[in-house]
C-alpha cells in the first residue's frame, strides 16, 4: 500500500513540472521541382501562307520593253547604230578600252576561259585593257535588273577617254534603252558555251617575263565543237540564215580572214556570238536566236568537206 501512493505521488510530481508549449520553428527549405509532365498531342497544322515573290522580284518597265538581241549587239559596240547609238563616240582611245567584250570577252567569263590567253596592258599590249577577272555571267545571275542597270550607267569609272584597266563611266554615253538591252542581253541571252564546245585551258594565269620580256600565257585547246547538235539540221539552219551571203560552202565571203567554217572551228568562242547578234554593217542582229539552232549549225560547220577553209 505504501508502494502505490509513492507511485501516484510521483506521477502528480512530474505532470506538475511540464512547461507551456514552446513558439513555432521556422518554415523548412523548398523542396526541388518535380519532373516535367509527358507532352501535349500536336496541334493541327495553320492555314498555309501567302506566295512570296520570287528573286528577283518585280521586274522594271524598261526591263520588260528592252531587246536582248540588241543588247547582244551593244555589248559588242554599243556605238554603232546597229545597237542603237549614235555610229560615232567621241573619244580617240582605242575602242578595246570601252567595248564591254574586250574586258569581259564573248562568253562573260573574263580571263577563265576563251580570253585566258588575251594580252593586255599588263602583258605588253598597251591598245587593249586587261581581261577582267569577273564572271560576268555569274554577276548576272546574282543581282536584280534593277542592280545591274545601276552597275552598268551609273558605274563611278574612268571616262572613255582614259586609257586604263577600270571600269569607263557610260552614264554619258549610253541611253536608258540601251541599258535595259544590255541587262536583259545579260540575264536572258547568253548561250553557255558547253552547249556549242569544250574547252580545256592548260597552264596558269598569264604573266610577262621580263627576262626576254616575253609574255607566257595558258594553251586554249577546243574539242566537241558541235557535239550536242545535229549536223542535216544544221545544213538547213545554214541555208536559211547564213548561204545568201556566206555561199554554199561558207567561202563566199571572208570572217576575219576565215571561211564560215573555219572561223567555227578556229573561234567557236565568238562565231555564235556573230550569228546571234550580228556584226555591225555587215550581219544584220537575231540571223540565229535558237541555242538548239546554234547547236545544229555548229555540228554543220565542224565538217571541213562541205565547209571548207579558205584556200
Amino acid at each position: 500500500m505504501r508502494r502505490l501512493l509513492l507511485c501516484v505521488g510521483m506521477v502528480f510530481a512530474l505532470g506538475a513540472c511540464e512547461g507551456d508549449t514552446g513558439p513555432m520553428g521556422p518554415d523548412g527549405a523548398t523542396g526541388a521541382n518535380g519532373a516535367d509532365g509527358a507532352a501535349g498531342p500536336t496541334g493541327a497544322d495553320g492555314p498555309a501562307g501567302t506566295d512570296g515573290t520570287d528573286f528577283p522580284g518585280p521586274l522594271p518597265a524598261g526591263y520588260v520593253a528592252a531587246d536582248g538581241i540588241l543588247g547582244g549587239a551593244a555589248y559588242a559596240k554599243w556605238y554603232v547604230t546597229d545597237a542603237g547609238g549614235t555610229g560615232t563616240v567621241a573619244t580617240t582611245a582605242a575602242a578595246d578600252f570601252y567595248r564591254c567584250k574586250a574586258c569581259h570577252a564573248w562568253d562573260g567569263l573574263g580571263n577563265a576561259a576563251s580570253y585566258a590567253n588575251r594580252t593586255g596592258q599588263s602583258t605588253l599590249h598597251p591598245t587593249r585593257p586587261d581581261v577582267s577577272a569577273i564572271n560576268l555571267r555569274s554577276s548576272a545571275t546574282a543581282n536584280t535588273p534593277q542592280a545591274l542597270f545601276d552597275l552598268v550607267l551609273h558605274s563611278p569609272g574612268r571616262t572613255i577617254d582614259a586609257v586604263d584597266n577600270t571600269h569607263p563611266d557610260f552614264a554619258p554615253h549610253l541611253t536608258v534603252a540601251q541599258t535595259w538591252n544590255l541587262v536583259k542581253f545579260m540575264r536572258e541571252e547568253w548561250i553557255e558555251p558547253t552547249d556549242l564546245y569544250d574547252l580545256e585551258v592548260m597552264g596558269g594565269m598569264m604573266y610577262v617575263d621580263y627576262s626576254g620580256p616575253t609574255v607566257i600565257a595558258p594553251t586554249l585547246t577546243y574539242s566537241n565543237i558541235g557535239a550536242l547538235g545535229n549536223a542535216a539540221n544544221g545544213d538547213a539552219v545554214y541555208a536559211a540564215a547564213c548561204g545568201s551571203c556566206h555561199g554554199a560552202d561558207g567561202t563566199a565571203i571572208t570572217t576575219f580572214g576565215r571561211s564560215a567554217g573555219q572561223f567555227v572551228r578556229e573561234k567557236p568562242n565568238e562565231a555564235w556570238f556573230k550569228a546571234k547578234f550580228g556584226e555591225a554593217g555587215s550581219m544584220d542582229p537575231g540571223l540565229i536566236t535558237s541555242t538548239s539552232d546554234m547547236q545544229d549549225l555548229y555540228a554543220a560547220l565542224v565538217n571541213t568537206v562541205t565547209y571548207p577553209d579558205l584556200p
